[in-house]
Order: structure tokens, then C-alpha cells, then sequence
């Protein structure tokens, strides 16, 4: 049955209902669309396969998209990804915020999504709605930016991407306009950082 649902919540008070709503759709396997404090992104489970197919059919996304993992805290985090004490320093300096870091992926995560690769960007944004979504629901979500096929940025207005979503079953959080500027992506894979895009987030710290 299709389920759609445009809940409209403060950006600094965050009202709980639409919150537990959101869960709610997300433990049925549905995606959501969050503001964060750089872009609206799109998440769901990592075992709803048909959310996913439904993200990759959206953002027109090819098998090799590297997808993030959008976390509450670090040692939420640590149950992703390997980390070593520096990296974990660098991450526990620069988040929550605007900065997306690669790290080698832990064989917690669905090789189905993940395929052949072993490193997977940790995403923990500094946005009261976001944060709530992510306390209330408890664990790890999977994360992509919403950029829709043909436009040169991310979508950032509710007005004009709701419509655009709702034949899908979903929820978009709406929080008013968002950012269209991504995320700095930093690598830690391999001990010394390496700046892989300039975003929203300075860089160096």
C-alpha cells in the first residue's frame, strides 16, 4: 500500500510526534528525507532493500554509489567502522558536523550493499531533527544525499521536491530550506588524512 507522508516540524524544536512518526515508517522498511546541517539527505534501514531500490531508482544511482552510514554518537560509529586512535581523535574533534569521513568498513554491514568494497563514509550531522531521528530510532541508518536526476544541486527546498517524491512511500521531515552545500569527504583509510572534496566543513582543523 502506498504510504506518503510531508511532516512539517520547527528546524530547532523538533516536535516529537512527527519524529516517532518518521520511525515508525522507517521500521517498516520505507525511507525518509532529513534535513542535516549541510543538505537534506535520504535515509532508511540497511536491510530494506526495497527502500534502497527505491533511493537508487530516484537519484538514478549506479552499483558502485559509495553510500554513508549516518550515526548518533561514536561508539555507534565504531560498530561500521574500523578506527585507530588518530582517526578516532580527528573524528571526535570534527563531529558532530559538516564532514563526511572514509573508513574501513566492519563486516557488520550487507555485503549486498556494499558489494566488493571495504570502505564506507560516518556521517553524524549537527541538526536538532536529524539528532532526534537518530536518538529515537538507535541505530545506524543508511545515508545518500537528495540530488534528483537533471538538477546541479542538491535539492533544497521542500516546496518544490515534495511533489516530486510523492508517488514513492516515504516521509520527508520538513524543516523548512535546506543547504546546497555538501559535505567535506575526508579519507582515513589509509593513516594520513586526504581531503577528497572541499564542502561545508573547514578543512584543515
Amino acid at each position: 500500500m502506498h504510504q506518503f507522508e510531508h511532516l512539517r516540524l520547527h528546524p530547532e524544536r523538533p516536535q516529537i510526534r512527527q519524529i516517532r512518526r518518521a520511525v515508525s515508517m522507517l521500521q517498516q522498511g520505507l525511507f525518509v528525507v532529513v534535513p542535516t546541517d549541510t543538505t537534506y539527505v535520504v535515509l532508511c534501514k540497511p536491510e530494506s532493500l526495497g527502500a534502497i531500490n527505491d533511493i537508487r531508482k530516484l537519484r538514478q544511482l549506479d552499483s558502485a554509489h559509495l553510500w554513508s552510514v549516518i550515526c548518533v554518537d561514536l561508539s555507534q560509529a565504531a560498530t561500521c567502522v574500523r578506527m585507530n586512535n588518530a582517526a578516532h581523535r580527528i573524528l571526535k574533534r570534527c563531529l558532530p558536523g559538516a564532514y563526511t569521513f572514509i573508513l574501513p568498513a566492519s563486516s557488520s554491514l550487507p555485503r549486498r550493499i556494499f558489494g566488493k568494497r571495504r570502505d564506507v563514509g560516518i556521517r553524524m550531522p549537527d541538526h536538532p531533527v536529524c539528532h532526534m531521528l537518530l536518538e529515537e530510532f538507535g541505530e545506524v541508518l543508511l545515508c545518500t544525499t537528495l540530488e534528483l536526476p537533471d538538477d546541479d544541486y542538491p535539492a533544497f527546498d521542500p516546496d518544490a521536491f515534495v511533489p516530486r517524491l510523492k508517488h514513492l512511500s516515504c516521509a520527508v521531515l520538513d524543516a523548512g530550506w535546506g543547504g546546497t552545500e555538501p559535505t567535506t569527504v575526508i579519507d582515513l583509510c589509509d593513516g594520513e588524512p586526504e581531503l577528497l572534496r572541499q564542502g561545508d566543513g573547514e578543512w584543515p582543523i
